[in-house]
């Protein structure tokens, strides 16, 4: 059976949009539900007690593990991945709270296969996904793989989005070479993004990278974040609102469109084709800051 895992730890508005997305899940799959569980990996079982998943409970060791040497939140989500795998085989996918589902959850597995892993979209290239930091760290650095190999990596990389993680588990090992290469950047680059970065790296390289957004919706930008966090709090904490159906009925209108970007996935891989060609040229005449703050005014 295929899993769908989410990792939630600590207190704040993000537990309550875990329960929206949990919800969207649940009944985006309307009656066929025997396909697949769904897991929730937590250090307080209480925000779930009336969900139909699976809570696996999480230690304060497992937290301070996960986070490595360095204190790398994110690294977190890589192990909880590896854990998933090994306790319950078959494929996974793992989703940040900060999502919904659009369509049935069955659609992530389909993608998922030995060779083919998942991700939730493609941002760009570095240089144009405000990851300057890193992408001047990996033109003067020299990466390994687990077997020592190196790594050929570029400024000009491109980032994934990994507000959704799949794999099978045929490619368990790929995520301790993830792990690796998070542990060799980030005491070099403290950015949030170097978890994204390193799964859409190794993922790319030793497997087939398919998108998942027409399937999940991430609303991570703060702006769209906020007032859906205000209804989240009204609705799932009012004691007359009985069932989570009608919880799950009174947030829809509510929940945060798609963005443009994703409606225009042409339009935005022309300009991924546009932005790589002048960043070479740029490059190559001395001109590569002046073009980095024209193409940053445009995205604003």
């Amino acid at each position: 059976m295929n899993t769908l895992v989410y990792l939630t730890y600590g207190q704040g508005p993000h537990t309550d949009e875990l329960v929206f997305s949990v919800l969207s899940a649940v009944y985006a799959r309307g009656p066929n539900n025997t396909d697949y569980r769904i897991v929730v990996y937590a250090d307080d079982p209480k925000i779930l007690a009336d969900l139909p998943v699976q809570i696996e409970m999480l230690s304060d060791k497992d937290l301070v593990e996960w986070a490595g040497p360095y204190g790398m939140n994110d690294r977190r989500k890589i192990l909880v991945a590896k854990r998933a795998l090994e306790t319950f085989g078959s494929r996974i996918a793992l989703c940040d709270a900060d999502t919904y589902f659009l369509k049935h959850p069955c659609k992530l597995f389909r993608r998922i296969h030995p060779g083919h892993t998942l991700l939730h979209i493609r941002e760009g290239h570095l240089p144009f996904c405000h990851a300057d930091e890193l992408a001047n760290f990996l033109e003067h650095q020299d990466l390994r793989t687990v077997n020592g190999r190196r790594w050929k990596l570029t400024p000009n990389e491109l980032m994934f989005n990994s507000g959704v993680v799949g794999i099978d588990e045929a490619n368990i090992s790929l995520l301790d070479e993830v792990i690796h290469l998070a542990d060799q950047v980030y005491p070099h680059v403290r950015m949030r993004t170097v978890e994204q970065f390193t799964l859409g790296a190794c993922f790319r390289r030793f497997t087939r990278v398919r998108e998942c957004y027409d399937i999940v919706y991430h609303y991570w930008p703060l702006p769209r974040r906020a007032a859906f966090q205000e209804q989240l709090r009204r609705v799932l904490h009012d004691p007359s609102i009985q069932s989570n159906e009608e919880r799950y009925r009174q947030l829809l209108p509510h929940r945060p469109a798609q963005s443009q970007k994703v409606l225009n996935r042409g339009a935005e891989n022309l300009k991924d084709r546009v932005h790589i060609a002048l960043w070479e040229l740029a490059k190559r005449t001395g001109l590569l800051e002046p073009v980095k703050r024209l193409f940053r005014r445009v995205e604003l």
